[in-house]
């Protein structure tokens, strides 16, 4: 076995990538009108995030449901699986509600494929929200020329979002 701490860490990071495969595989299958497709549709034509809080609690939901995962192996990996899907939905949740308030801030990627994915009505194309990997890995990743505002952007930008 690894250590505690090793054990831990490496079940979080597991549980933050497994979620962002989740997540495209739900979007995903929104587009393809298994899940939720009206609500999603609404989002879409919308093209605006309900809130952060709520969007915690629908990745956060996930999170909790599969937080179990981990202790198949240990305790100290089934802690390190839920802090690690917790930390997923957090961050997920941010990312959706950034690049609808403002997608020049999202600087981990280069270009924000969630915020092109509405804005150019891309419904095959740029499932990812919080990374672009599985939208490259899949094939389903479309890169379009993005500028971002040059500007200085503060702490206070970042925090612009609607929270609840």
């Amino acid at each position: 076995m690894l250590g505690g701490a090793v054990e831990f860490v490496v079940a979080a990071v597991c549980a933050l990538v497994f979620g962002t495969f989740a997540e495209y595989f739900i979007h995903r299958s929104m587009h393809w009108g298994i899940l939720h497709p009206e609500g999603h549709r609404h989002h879409h034509e919308a093209n605006e995030a309900r809130n952060y809080l709520r969007d915690f609690v629908d990745y956060g939901t996930g999170a909790v449901v599969l937080g179990w995962f981990g202790f198949l192996y240990s305790i100290t990996s089934g802690f390190g699986w839920a802090f690690g899907g917790l930390v997923y939905a957090a961050l997920a949740s941010y990312s959706h509600q950034i690049q609808h308030a403002n997608a020049d801030l999202v600087f981990w990627m280069k270009r924000p494929v969630h915020r092109l994915h509405h804005n150019l009505d891309m419904r095959e194309h740029n499932f990812g929200i919080l990374v672009d990997w599985w939208d490259r890995l899949f094939g389903t990743y479309r890169p379009v020329e993005y500028l971002r505002e040059a500007r200085r952007y503060t702490v206070r930008d970042f925090l612009a979002i609607p929270w609840r």
